[in-house]
């Protein structure tokens, strides 16, 4: 016998090879086919009936287009000159460049914000289970289930802490009124309800915002999906617009006290020269000059006042963002959640997977199917 015959494996096991014996995975599944029907159809039925005590939840989606920032796009014109300048200290992007504006990137860290909730859930919505308007407080704090199965206990009890409360604590201990932000339970309990409802997205490739907001009924979905909106837009308007207001409403003062000083130096003239007819001393002479030399101020004072908050009034009207609604909020009786079809499926499926992997650790013989 040649020496390659002899070095020639004899079976799979010198070999090295490992072979799956199929046919002893086959026997085990056979043998044990109800006991791995029984546990899925075991875990298809815990998946039914939690998907049954989930709510229906519907949503609304408001499509939003923002009016495009003049200074961003003379920054993006400039392209990397602008960069290259401001490395150099050199500003070319011209007095658009100082306007602080809200980039709608921005906006869902916006409506998330605890200030910005507290604000909307003091909004009314129409509450069609009731048949009546009430605060979104109001709303959220009710018991809105709609599911088939409801197994929600009914929570109830006073509120531990006020606003007022804490804000007297701490300003019997430091002297003054802090600016704190606090909220009572059932304020907590509502802003929580309004961040996992409300969702606002922003595509990178688009200006349009999308916002939506899920709720357990359509129609207070689309209520609240407009309140959003409305909040929203309100909310940039007036931070693009603030400095503006604070500048003419100085004005406005300025502009009152000039005129009351008018009103006064001319009454005084007049009442001079009414006393004075017949004036043939200089000093009386120069005394009515004094006097129309400060009515002449006066009104040069009032005049360009006036010029200057109607520039103020125009300048709040062109930094005044406008925003387009391309898809107004619509009621869509249709839920959008939950699939519990899906539900049920997913639970069928890992339910299979446990008990195929109990019966392949209690019935399977490895060196079987090994071998």
């Amino acid at each position: 016998m040649s020496n390659t015959e002899n070095n020639r494996p004899t079976s799979i096991e010198d070999s090295g090879e490992i072979s799956i014996n199929f046919g002893e995975i086959f026997r085990a599944l056979n043998k044990f086919k109800l006991t791995i029907a029984l546990i899925a159809l075991l875990f298809g039925g815990i998946g039914a009936v939690y998907s049954l005590t989930l709510n229906n939840e519907y949503s609304s989606v408001v499509k939003l287009l923002p009016e495009a920032n003049q200074a961003n796009n003379q920054s993006a014109n400039l392209g990397g000159l602008a960069g290259l300048a401001g490395l150099a200290g050199i500003n070319i992007g011209g007095a658009n460049s100082n306007v602080d504006i809200i980039n709608p990137s921005l906006y869902p860290n916006l409506v998330e914000s605890s200030p910005f909730l507290l604000e909307l859930i003091k909004s009314k919505i129409y509450n069609p289970k009731l048949k009546k308007w009430q605060t979104i407080l109001d709303y959220l704090n009710e018991k809105n289930e709609n599911a088939p199965l409801n197994f929600s206990k009914i929570l109830s009890g006073e509120e531990k802490i006020t606003q007022t409360k804490i804000t007297q604590s701490v300003k019997s201990k430091i002297g003054f009124e802090p600016d704190l932000l606090t909220m009572s339970d059932r304020e907590s309990s509502a802003i929580g309800q309004l961040k996992a409802a409300i969702k606002i997205e922003t595509d990178k490739k688009s200006p349009a915002i999308l916002i939506s907001a899920k709720m357990s009924n359509p129609i207070v979905a689309a209520n609240m999906t407009s309140i959003v909106q409305a909040q929203l837009t309100k909310y940039v308007i007036s931070y693009r617009t603030e400095k503006a207001n604070k500048e003419m409403r100085f004005l406005q003062d300025r502009q009152d006290e000039a005129r009351k000083r008018y009103d006064q130096s001319l009454f005084t003239l007049s009442n001079y020269k009414d006393q004075n007819r017949n004036p043939f001393l200089n000093v009386a002479k120069d005394q009515e000059k004094k006097l129309q030399y400060e009515v002449d101020l006066s009104f040069n004072l009032y005049s360009t006042l006036t010029t200057q908050l109607n520039e103020a009034k125009i300048r709040i009207q062109k930094e005044t963002p406008l925003f387009k609604v391309l898809e107004p909020a619509q009621v869509n009786y249709g839920k959008s959640s939950p699939n519990r079809l899906l539900i049920t499926v997913g639970s069928i499926l890992f339910g299979l997977f446990l008990a195929l992997i109990y019966v392949f650790f209690k019935s399977v013989n490895l060196k079987e199917l090994l071998s």
